[in-house]
């Protein structure tokens, strides 16, 4: 279940600060500023990388920088500002991201699905945020930007393409729920063991469940490794299917003279 949610601090003030770089520079009489920004945000996101979401605070994030709690506040207003900064920046690209210019419309839904689970390995802490009220800034408007590139040669409506792209990063998204999520930390209550040590208590139950005969169906599944799963297994099966299912339409949408997909 998400614990925070984007867009949750003063929307004004978050959208000067996503978009600060458009910003005139200001020069002010005094002392250069001790932090910046980037700075503060890249400690944000290196306690929640590290320790998880609920570790992130102002207090925290100051410690990360050595330096007091107050500081923080002269660049930015609050944890909700803050968050959106945190969004928005591990959003952004890095710098092997392809153009999706070369790629046929699959390559980039592909490259979304697969990159979106390696993200979620990356960051963790983003699977816990509640995004409903999305973060508009340049990280991920260019997110954004990048899987309409799967639509550049194909006569599809914006509302057709949103929802493909949705379908997509949702497939990414709910398996990384049930596969990279965190665990609780203990300090949330209830003991913490490995997941080997959680499937050794749960097998004697699981074995006299099978032998009460009420789940016939599941009694009769022989092969170990079906339940052998990785995340990477289950967006590909998901992912291949979907994409096989929409390819009749992508492909009747093609405009004339259009590039195909490389063989």
């Amino acid at each position: 279940m998400a614990t925070s949610q984007t867009g949750a601090g003063d929307p004004k003030r978050s959208s000067e600060l996503l978009w600060r770089e458009f910003e005139p520079a200001q020069s002010r009489p005094g002392p250069k500023p001790r932090l910046t920004v980037e700075q503060i945000v890249a400690a944000a996101i290196a306690l929640a990388d590290r320790e998880g979401l609920g570790a992130v605070n102002m207090r925290n994030v100051a410690a990360e920088l050595d330096v007091g709690t107050m500081t923080l506040y002269r660049y930015v207003p609050g944890k909700g500002e803050l968050l959106d900064l945190m969004v928005d920046a591990v959003s952004s690209p890095g710098e092997d991201e392809p153009d999706p210019a070369g790629m046929d419309w699959r390559e980039v839904l592909e490259h979304i699905a697969t990159g979106s689970l390696a993200f979620y390995g990356e960051h963790p802490w983003m699977l816990e945020v509640n995004q409903r009220r999305p973060v508009m800034g340049p990280g991920s408007l260019w997110s954004l930007d990048f899987a309409l590139g799967a639509f550049d040669d194909h006569d599809v409506t914006d509302r057709e393409a949103i929802l493909i792209i949705t379908a997509v990063w949702g497939i990414a998204t709910g398996i990384a729920l049930s596969y990279l999520i965190q665990d609780a930390p203990a300090d949330q209550g209830g003991p913490v063991s490995t997941e080997e040590e959680w499937w050794e208590v749960q097998l004697p139950y699981l074995q006299r469940a099978m032998e009460s005969g009420r789940y016939p169906r599941m009694a009769r599944m022989e092969h170990e490794d079906a339940w052998n799963l990785t995340a990477e297994d289950a967006v590909r099966h998901a992912l291949d299917a979907y994409l096989e299912g929409i390819a009749p339409r992508m492909e009747a949408s093609r405009r004339r003279g259009a590039r195909l997909r490389p063989e």
